[in-house]
């Protein structure tokens, strides 16, 4: 989603990724709060079996595979009340079928509600993301933005009843990612009673409350100041060793676990920017 802004930023070459942490050719290290495509942490154990699993019986191509009913299977048990998935190989893709379904004009595309940036609906929306540790909103198409991906693949759809001809089939998308996908679900739901997947801490939290800068919704926060401003606090943090969402107002997103050293960095950082 924001490819286009991650390149506009600081970050230098990244050499490898581990945990909520990336590590650049000369060895310094990064707290990612960005963390496209890899909610859980970068390495995520179970995803990277089940992907090495796939691809080690030759499947790396975009063939029809059983993985794309598993992974449809999986997100009807996450998220009832859909007659109908489908799979896309981007963000955009998903959103043409959305507006499809919804009969919306392409030149006209309608707008997705996002839970972690937008304050909660009254009611039914058209169409709406889905983020993992948020509530799902009531929308007659739900755009799930699943806890393990690559790049933008795959590109969830849920529809709230038969999608008409209209609506594009799905993408046949490669196997081992959907099986990289089903098994970062599987991670997610792993997670969800205990809730220890977004980071909870009171140095942090407090930070966050007295922020007027930021809004927390979650593990994410975004920012309530004006767009003009975003790219110098981006930087900011960026020179602080901490990689914010590259576009504006984000979101961004806690990690899992951080030392308190990496705690009190982020509390410092987000009580120091606009309206901190």
């Amino acid at each position: 989603m924001d490819s286009d802004a991650l390149r506009g930023c600081q970050l230098p070459p990244v050499r490898r990724a581990r945990g909520f942490r990336l590590y650049d050719v000369k060895g310094r290290r990064y707290l990612d709060l960005h963390r496209d495509g890899a909610l859980l942490g970068h390495r995520e154990d179970g995803a990277l079996t089940a992907m090495k699993a796939v691809i080690s019986q030759g499947l790396v191509s975009a063939l029809p595979s059983i993985w794309e009913r598993r992974l449809a299977s999986a997100l009807g048990r996450l998220l009832p009340g859909y007659s109908e998935v489908r799979f896309y190989a981007s963000l955009d893709r998903a959103r043409a079928a959305a507006d499809a379904y919804l009969g919306v004009d392409p030149e006209r595309p309608e707008g997705v509600h996002d839970p972690a940036v937008d304050a909660a609906p009254r009611g039914t929306v058209a169409a709406a993301f889905w983020r993992p540790f948020l509530p799902a909103v009531p929308a007659r198409v739900l755009l799930p933005l699943l806890p393990f991906r690559v790049g933008e693949c795959p590109a969830p759809v849920c529809f709230d009843g038969e999608a008409p001809s209209r609506v594009p089939p799905s993408d046949t998308l490669p196997g081992f990612i959907l099986a990289g996908a089903a098994r970062g679900l599987a991670a997610l739901g792993a997670l969800r009673p205990a809730g220890s997947c977004p980071l909870s801490n009171r140095h942090l939290d407090r930070a966050l409350d007295a922020a007027a800068g930021w809004t927390r919704r979650g593990p994410y926060v975004t920012a309530a100041f004006p767009e003009s401003e975003y790219a110098a606090v981006r930087d900011e943090f960026l020179r602080a060793g901490v990689l914010l969402s590259p576009g504006w107002p984000g979101p961004s997103v806690l990690p899992g676990e951080c030392s308190s050293g990496e705690s009190r960095l982020l509390a410092e950082l987000f009580g120091s920017t606009p309206g901190g």
